[in-house]
């Protein structure tokens, strides 16, 4: 009969953990990833608010686009009022100006009343907790999850290249998601709304990339 010590609650998960180590590995690569989450979701309504009273607000960022109809509209309520303006499709689009109010400007040879997306100033305030998020998941998901002593510069590449098409992909949902939210939600809690989405499609999608990247040291 085995000692009572051996048989309590804290022992059996750890004999669950150990007989199933796929099972626990992704848990790890969950709670990592909640936890670069979180770094994120603190961020970004720090940083909103700070660099959107700065002249970076104002400062157009547009990628990849337009794509569509170059005079497409769109409609939000802010502030208890509905408002309509030209939203033509970026996959990033920091159309600059204070988030869904009206600015007139010339985007694509057209000129009118352009929603606008926080400019520059949002696209930092939703990148730099992006990409420090990314740096904290990398070290974490290498060395705690799938324990890879693989060549770390190599791997970094590799993280790195995979992190641009997949942040590519997201902001291209992202477009057509935001607008929609900040004004049914608000600023603040819309901007964290976007924010836990991106990570959700990160989360799913980098799963199986990172066991590639991250070899473990028995596949090693």
């Amino acid at each position: 009969m085995k000692p009572r010590a051996e048989r309590g609650p804290l022992q059996a998960v750890i004999r669950c953990w150990k007989a199933h180590p796929r099972i626990a590995q992704f848990i790890t690569y969950f709670m990592v990833g909640n936890l670069a989450t979180v770094v994120q979701l603190v961020l970004i309504p720090v940083l909103q608010p700070i660099l959107g009273s700065t002249g970076l607000v104002n400062v157009d960022l547009h990628l990849f686009g337009p794509i569509g109809d170059p005079q497409a509209m769109t409609t939000v309520t802010a502030a208890g009022q509905t408002v309509s303006g030209l939203n033509p499709y970026y996959v990033f689009n920091f159309t600059g100006g204070p988030v869904n109010t009206l600015v007139t400007k010339t985007l694509n040879g057209i000129t009118g009343s352009y929603l606008a997306h926080g400019g520059v100033a949002y696209f930092l305030a939703t990148f730099i907790p992006l990409i420090l998020s990314q740096i904290v998941s990398f070290f974490l998901q290498r060395k705690v999850t799938f324990k890879s002593s693989g060549n770390v510069a190599w791997q970094a590449l590799w993280y790195f290249a995979a992190f641009l098409v997949i942040t590519v992909g997201a902001n291209a949902l992202y477009g057509i998601y935001q607008p929609w939210l900040y004004s049914t939600l608000g600023e603040a809690i819309g901007g964290l709304i976007a924010a836990f989405l991106q990570c959700c499609i990160a989360f799913w999608v980098f799963f199986p990339i990172m066991k590639l990247i991250f070899p473990s040291q028995k596949e090693g």
